[in-house]
Order: structure tokens, then C-alpha cells, then sequence
């Protein structure tokens, strides 16, 4: 047997979104409640996008008779289709709502085709 270094589990809460396919893009609604916008962080990688949002643990002082609120970070990984333009990836946030607009490529998006 080996000794092994022990390791910390990271748990994180799945914030819930709505993913909406337009003509042109795709739009990533995603609540973070409690998540300002200096603690928010998006990262694409390898046909990827990482949504990370850390959230402080509120204390209070006394004990806890229920204590139902998480407060855990947020994370979400998000699988990116090859229609989706990497470099063209902008994000909201705005009252715990983060709004992520995924533009399309210019090769995938519709166009009327003229018949001669």
C-alpha cells in the first residue's frame, strides 16, 4: 500500500439555467443568487465553458436550530457545439441572474438562398 496525500472535496451547488437557441445564438440564463460580479468567473477551454461563482458564507453569531441554506460555490460546465464562435462569448450579470450570449458561427447561421 502507498500512503496518499489526503484530498479535500470541493462540493459545489449546479446553478439552474435556461438555455435558449436563437437563429443567431444561443443564450445561457444561469442564477447565482448571493454571487457579486468580482466573484463570477467563465473560462472556455477545450470545447468548453466553466461557469464558476463563489458566494461568502454567511455567519451569524448564536446557534443554529435550522440551518437550510447552502452555501456552497456555484459550478456548471457547459459543452460548446462546433457552431458556437469561441472568441465571440459575452456575459451579463445583473440582480443574481448572469445572461451568457453564445454567438453563432458564421457558417452555421440561417440564410435564404435565392432560386434562379
Amino acid at each position: 500500500m502507498t500512503a496518499c496525500a489526503p484530498q479535500v472535496a470541493t462540493r459545489y451547488l449546479i446553478p439552474r439555467v435556461n438555455v435558449v437557441d436563437e437563429a443567431e445564438r444561443v443564450v445561457i440564463e444561469a442564477e447565482l443568487p448571493g454571487v457579486a460580479k468580482a466573484d463570477l468567473s467563465l473560462e472556455v477551454k477545450d470545447g468548453e465553458l466553466t461557469l464558476v461563482g463563489k458566494r461568502a458564507n454567511a455567519t451569524r453569531e448564536g446557534h443554529y436550530i435550522m440551518r437550510e441554506r447552502a452555501f456552497a460555490d456555484y459550478r456548471r460546465v457547459f459543452a460548446l457545439s462546433n457552431a458556437i464562435d469561441p472568441t465571440r462569448i459575452e456575459a451579463e450579470m445583473k440582480d443574481g441572474l448572469l445572461t451568457v450570449t453564445l454567438h453563432k458561427t458564421d457558417r452555421v447561421k440561417p440564410r435564404k438562398i435565392n432560386v434562379n
